[in-house]
């Protein structure tokens, strides 16, 4: 691998990109919006703090390991080899089995919702076509060293959310009540809390990605702090985001009507034509394909150093720890993350359909970040027992990233 490649500003891209704030902003909110409906603001609030409690484990992880194996090696200190095998075939689960070809469908899906939106209309059967051409795309770049890969994601990331608040700021100067906080409390959710509890697993599952700057531990300069203050700086950034953005969504869309947000897949969208016009509309649509593509990078980087590692470790195939000479990429790894993710990609997507497949691989997705998340958690205050240095909030702040995730 590229040791040392990496500076601070693309590890924190590393793991925003993961999130794709554009498909998340624009089409993930919905899943929240769907149990919390005017509440929705609220579960980010939660969903913040939640978060935070889990990246508190990481940035005390960081302290001492950095590595390409990134939650696979956390598990491995504190559990030992056997358990942490287990955990880095969990991060399979969630990257390559699930998020890969969960990000395919997403992206094909939100480009053919987006068309739709836009008055273009393209054959049911194009999500397949679009699927495969994102895939070889993020493994052309991504093959090509995580420099380019990650430089990429940089300069288009940055772009991105400028955008999504310029469109922030469009939809909230045309509300008709631009400052309603009501939206901070359970008031306007059917169910009362009930209903943002629910809506909160959505919200947690949209910032889901926070943590996979740690997967390039070798490659970053300074590591140990870098991916530190990274990770923190990371999630704080992401939730006040999502936060605002998820205010200016509901604002937007209009208190009395959020039982009908759920309903659209690109409800963002929808409201960036309606309010910004059909050019800010049509570059935004742009920038959502692109959040797609870049999740897809950042997916298949991580995912596939999780492999090669593994593989260095003797848990997997030899041939999956080679890197190409040049380019300094784990190419096998890349290659076989890709494939895997493209053969169930085609299988649930023509025998299910893509909306489903998407359902189906979102759900193995979100079950293998739940359980590693909880296999790092308990494993932080067993490493530094370990260490002989264990104290009381490596213990209790765990327990509370584990309750409520």
């Amino acid at each position: 691998l590229n040791k040392g490649a990496l500076g601070y500003l693309e590890l924190i891209f590393q793991s925003i990109s993961f999130t794709a704030p554009a498909i998340a902003v624009t089409s993930t909110m919905t899943g929240a919006a769907a149990f919390a409906y005017v509440a929705l603001p609220l579960t980010y609030v939660l969903a913040l703090l939640g978060v935070l409690s889990a990246g508190f484990v990481v940035y005390a992880f960081s302290r001492k390991v950095a590595s390409s194996g990134g939650y696979y090696r956390y598990i491995e200190r504190g559990f030992g080899a056997r358990m942490g095998g287990f955990g880095g075939w969990v991060y399979m689960l969630y990257t390559v089995i699930g998020a890969t070809p969960f990000i395919y469908f997403e992206t094909a899906l939100a480009a053919q919702y987006g068309l739709g939106i836009l008055g273009v209309n393209i054959p049911s059967w194009s999500w397949y076509p679009i699927g495969i051409v994102v895939a070889l795309g993020a493994l052309g770049l991504a093959y090509s060293g995580i420099k380019n890969s990650l430089r990429y994601s940089v300069y288009t990331g940055a772009i991105e959310m400028v955008l999504l608040l310029v469109i922030a700021f469009l939809i909230l100067a045309k509300s008709s009540n631009p400052f309603d906080l009501a939206v901070f409390t359970p008031k306007y959710s059917p169910t009362g809390w009930q209903g943002v509890a629910l809506g909160l697993v959505f919200s947690f599952t949209s910032l889901a990605g926070w943590g996979s700057m740690t997967f390039l531990g070798t490659e970053a300069r300074s590591a140990h702090v870098n991916i530190r203050k990274g990770v923190i700086a990371t999630i704080l950034v992401l939730g006040i985001f999502f936060l605002f953005m998820s205010y200016a969504m509901t604002v937007g869309w209009g208190p009395a009507n959020m039982s009908t947000y759920s309903g659209n897949f690109l409800p963002g969208l929808i409201l960036a034509l309606q309010d910004g016009g059909f050019v800010i509309a049509a570059v935004m649509f742009l920038f959502i394909v692109n959040s797609g593509f870049v999740d897809t990078l950042a997916i298949i980087n991580a995912g596939s150093r999780d492999m090669y590692t593994m593989a260095k470790d003797g848990m997997l195939v030899d041939k999956l720890a080679e890197t190409h000479a040049k380019y300094k990429s784990p190419h096998i790894s890349l290659l076989t993350n890709t494939v895997i993710g493209l053969v169930i990609f085609t299988i649930t997507g023509w025998y299910f359909g893509p909306f489903n497949g998407f359902i189906l691989t979102g759900v193995w997705t979100g079950t293998g970040t739940i359980i590693d998340h909880i296999l790092i958690n308990t494993s932080l205050p067993l490493y530094f027992r370990k260490l002989k240095q264990l104290k009381l909030g490596y213990v209790l702040v765990p327990l509370v990233a584990t309750a409520i995730y």
